[in-house]
């Protein structure tokens, strides 16, 4: 059986967002750290991004950092809840507050991440595509968001060419547009925040 990763985000009301971590703040459940959490965080964040990860196959530093994207980080059962609760705020978004990409035996988010590198990634709201905004916190992650994802010139060349090294390795979309992932995240923020709504953006394989 094959799995699609998917990754999805939209501009929502505001008062949504707001009232969301409410819903959930009741006892979190214990915390679940992944296994090598801390290490393989502080190799991503010390110049673990840029190791060669395709020599053209996934080396060991690809894989290391697949399935560390993929591990969802510290995590509580209050988070998996919020994160189903983004899920249902997502349906119905559409046009311009609205993005989606799915990759088969892939995951678009962590190309993303892969392509900015650690520095640039940092930048971002969340984990791995996975954020919860208010309107005030989409107006303040705006010039951030702006700063690694409207690059251009030879930043965006090598950006897009490290997100297609991810995407052929990485997944069974070797066509897959690397453009859409700069711009659509992007084009939602801009969306929320001209509009003054929230945003929500969710990961999920399927």
């Amino acid at each position: 059986m094959s799995i699609t990763g998917e990754w999805a985000i939209g501009a929502v009301p505001d008062a949504e967002v707001a009232a969301l971590p409410g819903r959930f703040a009741g006892p979190a459940g214990e915390w679940t750290i992944p296994p090598h959490y801390a290490e393989d965080l502080a190799w991503w964040l010390s110049g673990g991004d840029r190791e060669p990860y395709f020599t053209p196959g996934p080396t060991p530093a690809a894989l290391r950092f697949a399935a560390f994207a993929s591990s969802g980080g510290p995590s509580a059962p209050a988070v998996a809840a919020m994160k189903d609760a983004g899920t249902d705020l997502l349906r119905g978004t559409e046009g311009s507050a609205a993005f989606v990409a799915s990759a088969r035996k892939g995951d678009p988010a962590t190309a993303l991440w892969y392509g900015l590198g650690a520095e640039a990634a940092a930048r971002l709201p969340g984990w791995f595509g996975d954020f919860l905004l208010t309107a005030a916190e989409v107006r303040a992650v705006l010039p951030h968001a702006e700063s690694v994802l409207a690059v251009t010139g030879p930043g965006r060349t090598e950006v897009l060419a490290r997100i297609d090294a991810w995407m052929s390795a990485m997944s069974d979309v070797p066509d897959f547009d690397a453009n859409t992932l700069l711009d659509g995240p992007l084009r939602v923020l801009r969306y929320a925040a001209a509009n003054g709504t929230g945003a929500v953006g969710v990961t999920r394989s399927y």
